[in-house]
């Protein structure tokens, strides 16, 4: 198989080295879309290492542009570029021996389930998980024909996966789970490790909470409507042309400028 995975790297030198030795592990062909969201020298310096390696696609945006707007562009290059599955993963993820192969099987064994989560372990809660969520998941083709892109307007993290699992839910689509693997997840390294950025989150989290409220008329799991904003007008899809503005003047977001680091 041709895998793709896609990362987001923001302050995470170290960590990012790792998780690429564990994916390499894979007796498939690899090809990593890595994705720089920030400034910290560090995590530069090892993202252009890494660029000039073969099977590696760089995007050295250098700014927090947001979760959906990387996660939607890395799985739509990859899967136009030929992948067979496609994986999102966290920067805080370490894959065990043969994790990638048996999630990317599973995942192509299960093309009717839109994601694919896998069974792993929560470093920071010290637990044992049968599934990661959002944290590590392959993507099926099923999820872009029928629901299409994240959210553009979660930035730069946190609800887009809620409101994506919402969407494939009211659209009749179900997850699948790969409960034979060992990934190991940091758990939220990036905002932990960064006091400036932990500071922001604050804010950037609430607005991210306001819009879902705004959105599904309530908190994830009280949602009270069935149609974005509840207006018939809309459905569940999000295209990969409107994808940067799906809802148009009256419900996009247009505070961009809290995102600040």
């Amino acid at each position: 198989m041709k895998i793709g995975v896609v990362i987001i790297a923001y302050n995470s030198a170290d960590r990012l080295l790792r998780l690429i030795e564990s994916a390499r592990s894979s007796v498939n062909r690899i090809v990593f879309h890595l994705f720089l969201h920030s400034r910290h020298a560090p995590t530069m310096s090892v993202c252009e290492s890494l660029s000039g390696d073969q099977g590696v696609i760089y995007y050295p945006y250098g700014v927090n542009r947001g979760v959906s707007k990387s996660w939607n562009e890395g799985m739509l290059n990859a899967y136009s570029d030929g992948m067979d599955v496609v994986l999102l993963v966290n920067d805080d993820i370490i894959f065990s021996a043969g994790d990638v192969d048996k999630l990317a099987e599973k995942a192509k064994q299960s093309r009717d389930r839109y994601i694919v989560t896998c069974a792993g372990f929560h470093l920071r809660h010290n637990q044992a998980t049968t599934s990661l969520g959002y944290a590590c998941f392959a993507i099926n083709p099923v999820a872009l024909e029928i629901i299409g892109c994240f959210d553009e307007n979660f930035f730069p993290a946190y609800c887009e996966d809620v409101d994506y699992q919402y969407r494939a839910r009211l659209a009749g689509l179900s997850a699948g789970n790969c409960e034979d693997t060992m990934v190991y997840h940091g758990g939220s390294v990036t905002i932990f490790t960064d006091p400036a950025l932990a500071r922001q989150n604050l804010l950037t989290h609430g607005r991210n909470f306001a819009y879902y409220r705004f959105k599904w008329g309530g908190e994830g799991g009280e949602e009270l409507f069935k149609r974005p904003f509840n207006q018939t007008s809309f459905g569940y899809f999000i295209s990969s042309e409107q994808r940067r503005a799906p809802y148009g003047p009256d419900y996009d977001r247009t505070d961009q400028w809290i995102v600040r680091i």
